[in-house]
Formats: structure tokens, C-alpha cells, sequence
């Protein structure tokens, strides 16, 4: 995170800080205009019995008593909101090295288990059981489970790497030439909702497959979870050719609330559904990694999320 960036996510939490400063400047400046004008019509009439200590007075009470009293005002407000924001600062300095050590482990510690020991240990029971052995030990639908399970663990596991891997410091989103249609409909082979999303024809563009997957996933699951039709449906398909339409049958979610929901841990007012509220705000932030834009349209039925790849990557 540039500086920046670090600035404008400490302005995003002081804003009644930043109203308040405002506030006391726009007080300063007020009660300084009251006395220099009570001040001025008090010279104006003392210059018409002593004009020329009057027209002393009034240079020196505008450059060693207003002026001065202003601007010391000013630096100390300037200097209060300085401090509220250094304190702010430092607090996400804190959390964001907690966020890198978490990063650290999903990245390294938790590879070794998900990607070589749990495949080692099913393939060692697999050579130890012969087809007669599964067959009389009804093992070929656990074993089946396991294979299917370890398989989408590895798939959110990569997804979860390539994100983690944004944190550090000048990273570089990798991103190759990619069939959405064929990479959606293989992340979505695992899933127990595959029947219910209907995939067009999509072309080939530059992404990180993982995450891009990710992030549809979780318009996906978004679209069948928000949704209280008797049958529940997402339809991916190209509007134009600039434009990826993601749509469901569910209850609708117009732009403005679009706009409070990608907002971190954003939820709906008692809402029935579990969540953490950080699902839409990941998924937005993936797709800008990518330079897409992401926007929705409550339709009569349903909601539209259109996420303009317009500014992507090029063949």
C-alpha cells in the first residue's frame, strides 16, 4: 500500500474528524472576521479624532495580534487531526503485518499438507486396496469423497495463494490467456449448484484464472443464496463484447445498494442469511486487479451484475 493510498484509507475513518477541523477552522475564521470588524468601525471612528494612530493601530493589531492568533489556530487544529491520523496509521501498520503473517501461512506453512501429504496418503491407500477390497468394504464412494474433496481444497487453495500474494510489497498480478466458459465450467464441476448456472460461449482473455474464478464464484453463490424463487438460476453470458452479464432470478439488488455492499463487512439490516459481508467487497476488489469495472442493475426479477473488461488486458 502506497502512501497515498494509506492517506485516503485514513481519511474513509476520520470523517468526523475531518468535519470536526473543518468546523473549528470555519469558527477561527468567524470569530477573527467578528473582532476585525468591531474593530475596524471602533478605528474608523477613533481616525476621525486621531488619524494617524489609528491608521498605526490598525497595521499593527492586523499583523501582531489577528494575523498571528489565526494561523497558531490553525496549526494546532492541523496538528490535532495529525495526530489522530498518525495514531490510525499506526494501528493499520499493526493489522497489516498480522494479515501478512496470516498470508505467510496460508502460503507456505498449509501448502505442504494440502498439496503432498493428503494426496501422498490417498494414493498409499489406494495401492494398498485391491477392487474386491473397496467393493467389500464400500470404500469407493468415501474414497470418491476424498479425491473430490482434496481436489476443491487444492482449487480454493490456489485462489486463496494468488490473493494472498497481492499483499506484498510491489507484487504483480499473473495473468494468462483464458477461455472463461471452459475455466468456469471446470471450477464448477465440484460444486453442488453446477446444475443451476448456464454458461454461454465466452472468449479468451487475460486473467489469473484462479482468482477470476474466485470472483464469479461469488457473484454465483450470491445470486442462488439471495434468492427465494422455487427454481434458482445464474446466467453468465457476454452483453457485448466488452461486457461480461452475470444474472440471477434472485430477489434484486439495485446500484445504490450495490454500492453499500462492496463495502467492507457490509451486510442488509436483519438479514436471514449468514455471512461475513466480505464476499462482494473480495470479489470486486479481484475483478479491479484486473482493470474491470463491476456494476448492477435490479432487474424486474433478479439483479444484473456487468463487469466491463474494456480496460483489461488485450491480445
Amino acid at each position: 500500500m502506497n502512501a497515498e493510498e494509506i492517506i485516503d484509507s485514513i481519511h474513509k475513518k476520520l470523517p468526523i474528524q475531518r468535519l470536526s477541523l473543518k468546523s473549528k477552522i470555519f469558527g477561527t475564521v468567524a470569530f477573527i472576521a467578528f473582532l476585525t470588524f468591531f474593530g475596524t468601525q471602533t478605528l474608523v471612528v477613533l481616525g476621525v479624532i486621531f488619524p494617524s494612530y489609528t491608521a498605526f493601530m490598525t497595521i499593527y493589531i492586523g499583523m501582531f495580534v489577528f494575523a498571528p492568533a489565526f494561523f497558531i489556530s490553525i496549526r494546532d487544529l492541523l496538528s490535532l487531526q495529525g495526530k489522530q491520523e498518525k495514531t490510525i496509521l499506526n494501528e493499520m501498520l499493526k493489522k497489516n503485518t498480522y494479515l501478512e503473517h496470516a498470508a505467510k501461512i496460508l502460503r507456505h506453512d498449509m501448502h505442504s499438507g494440502i498439496n503432498t501429504y493428503i494426496p501422498r496418503g490417498i494414493r498409499s491407500i489406494e495401492r494398498r486396496l485391491d477392487e474386491k477390497t473397496i467393493e467389500r468394504l464400500k470404500l469407493e464412494s468415501p474414497l470418491r469423497l476424498l479425491k473430490e474433496g482434496l481436489a476443491h481444497t487444492q482449487q480454493v487453495y490456489k485462489g486463496v495463494y494468488e490473493f494472498t500474494d497481492l499483499v506484498r510489497q510491489d507484487s504483480k498480478l499473473e495473468i494468462l490467456p483464458v477461455n472463461i466458459k471452459n475455466s468456469l465450467e471446470s471450477y464448477l464441476k465440484r460444486t453442488s449448484y453446477k446444475d443451476q448456472v448456464i454458461i454461454s460461449e465466452m472468449p479468451e482473455i487475460y486473467i489469473n484464472e484462479a482468482l477470476f474464478c474466485t470472483a464469479i464464484d461469488n457473484l454465483i453463490r450470491n445470486g442462488l443464496k439471495y434468492n427465494d424463487s422455487d427454481t434458482k438460476w445464474v446466467k453468465i453470458y457476454m452483453k457485448d463484447s466488452n461486457t461480461i452479464a452475470v444474472v440471477d432470478n434472485g430477489r434484486g439488488m439495485s446500484k445504490d445498494q450495490f454500492k453499500k455492499m462492496i463495502q467492507p463487512y457490509a451486510r442488509i439490516k436483519d438479514q436471514k442469511e449468514s455471512g461475513s459481508g466480505l464476499g462482494l467487497n473480495i470479489c470486486v476488489a479481484i475483478l479491479g486487479e484486473h482493470g474491470f469495472k463491476v456494476s448492477s442493475k435490479k432487474l424486474e426479477k433478479g439483479t444484473e451484475i456487468a463487469i466491463d473488461i474494456s480496460n483489461g488486458v488485450k491480445f
